[in-house]
């Protein structure tokens, strides 16, 4: 359950909804119905925001000073003109999921990553882990293999061995350690060899182990479930890039280069 503000316009137009989501953040986000509101955990921050609708809708603004107001049945009004009937409302209702197809470049694309062409899991549902589903496949031994160990192995037998990440030379700003032992912000590259959690010894950085990361986040900004563990959701990546990709939007580039990436083979 969320406060939705009354936005106004052409809620499906992608540079009304760009203005929207750079003034009120993470809150607006379209459904998987197709609809676009933004939802609030508080009723305060919702009537912040209420108030600012009609300048960034690019509209006439509101008039200033006025407080939300209580119906009575959980809902709340505010006064944006000199007539008292000049209100928005700020409704209490359940927000629907988040869409889990990403826009890139103003189009809602879906994620088809390198693992699209791998067998689908028996179970498949939003906030579903990797590393707790069984992947329906059996390993070498006879025995059934988790979901996360499957796509590994898939992923290592494709280059001989070793296990790549599927976006080696994405960038990102990360925070290390300057020779005087200071933490600093620096740019951080994806590299192309990542190592299997079971390796003896473990890497020098366990920042290298290799994940499978969910490109759209099990969890969306407000830590309801999303993204699914479907095969075509997966990419294979370092802890690290795996840790500052948590819970985000995924990036356009992200989804462009998993997109574009060759299907592994089953």
């Amino acid at each position: 359950m969320r406060y939705r503000i009354q936005l106004v316009g052409d809620l499906m137009n992608a540079a009304l909804r760009a203005k929207y989501v750079a003034a009120f953040g993470d809150a607006c986000y379209v459904s998987e119905a197709g609809t676009f509101d933004c939802w609030y955990e508080k009723w305060e921050k919702a009537c912040e925001d209420a108030a600012l609708i009609g300048e960034v809708s690019g509209n006439a603004a509101y008039d200033k000073g006025y407080k939300c107001q209580p119906d009575g049945v959980g809902n709340y009004w505010l006064q944006i003109g000199p007539d008292v009937a000049n209100r928005t409302w700020i409704f209490f209702d359940k927000a629907p999921r988040q869409t889990p197809l990403v826009e890139v470049d103003g189009v809602l694309v879906e994620v088809s990553g390198p693992y699209r062409d791998l067998p689908e899991p028996p179970t498949v549902g939003p906030g579903h882990e990797f590393n707790n589903c069984d992947s329906g496949m059996l390993g070498a031994d006879g025995k059934p293999l988790l979901q996360h160990h499957y796509i590994l192995q898939v992923n290592r037998n494709a280059h001989g061995g070793e296990i790549h990440s599927d976006l080696a030379g994405f960038k990102w700003t990360c925070t290390v350690y300057n020779a005087n032992c200071e933490e600093v912000e620096a740019e951080c590259e994806e590299p192309l060899v990542l190592y299997d959690r079971r390796i003896k010894p473990a890497p020098f950085d366990p920042g290298l182990f290799a994940e499978v990361n969910h490109v759209v986040p099990r969890k969306d900004q407000r830590k309801c479930d999303w993204g699914t563990n479907s095969n075509k959701n997966a990419a294979v990546i370092s802890k690290k890039l795996n840790e500052w990709l948590s819970n985000k939007n995924p990036p356009a580039e992200e989804v462009q280069r998993v997109n574009a990436a060759k299907a592994y083979t089953p």
